[in-house]
C-alpha cells in the first residue's frame, strides 16, 4: 500500500476515460448548457416582457388619473372644513405653528373636546407640515392653504386634530 509523508494512504488509482466517452460526456455537458442557456434566456426575456407591460399600464393609469384630478398628483382626499377653515385664514402667508394650534384648539373646545397636548405626536407632525409649508403644495397656494393642504394628506393627522 501506498501512502504520503503524512502516513494516510492515497485513493487508488482510477484509469483514464477512453477518449472516445470522454467526447461523449463533452457533448453532453456542452449541450445540456446550451439548453439551459435557451431556457434562462426565454425566462428572463418573458419576466422582462411582462414587468415591461405591468410597468407601462401604470404609466398609462397615472397619466389618466393626473389628467381626471385636472394635475393633482396628491390623490385623492375628502376636504375637511376644519382645514378649509384654516386655508381661509387672513393672515395667509405670515401665518404661524401658534396661530395653526389655536385654529384647531379653538374648534375643538368649541366642540367638547380636550385641547391638544404640547409635544403630542399630533403637534409634532403639524410643526412639520408648518416648518416645510414653503416645499409644499399645489402652485399659486398662499402658507395658509399649504399648511391645510399638507394636514389634509395625512389622515392619521387630520383624525388626530379634529376627533
Amino acid at each position: 500500500s501506498r501512502f504520503c509523508i503524512f502516513s494516510h494512504p492515497l485513493p487508488p488509482r482510477t484509469p483514464f476515460p477512453s477518449p472516445s466517452h470522454a467526447m461523449v460526456v463533452a457533448r453532453r455537458s456542452t449541450l445540456a448548457l446550451a439548453v439551459a442557456a435557451l431556457a434562462a434566456a426565454a425566462c428572463l426575456r418573458s419576466a422582462a416582457f411582462v414587468a415591461g407591460r405591468t410597468a407601462q399600464s401604470a404609466a398609462l393609469r397615472a397619466g389618466r388619473v393626473a389628467v381626471a384630478a385636472g394635475g393633482n398628483m396628491g390623490g385623492d382626499f375628502w376636504a375637511h372644513p376644519w382645514a378649509e377653515d384654516l386655508s381661509k385664514s387672513p393672515k395667509a402667508d405670515n401665518i404661524e405653528f401658534d396661530d395653526v394650534v389655536a385654529h384647531f384648539n379653538a374648534l375643538r373646545e368649541k366642540n367638547g373636546l380636550d385641547m391638544l397636548q404640547p409635544g403630542s405626536s399630533p403637534l409634532v407632525i403639524l410643526e412639520g407640515i408648518v416648518l416645510n409649508s414653503g416645499l409644499s403644495g399645489q402652485p399659486g397656494m398662499n402658507k395658509a392653504q399649504r399648511i391645510a393642504d399638507g394636514i389634509q394628506a395625512s389622515s392619521f393627522l387630520l383624525s388626530e386634530l379634529t376627533a
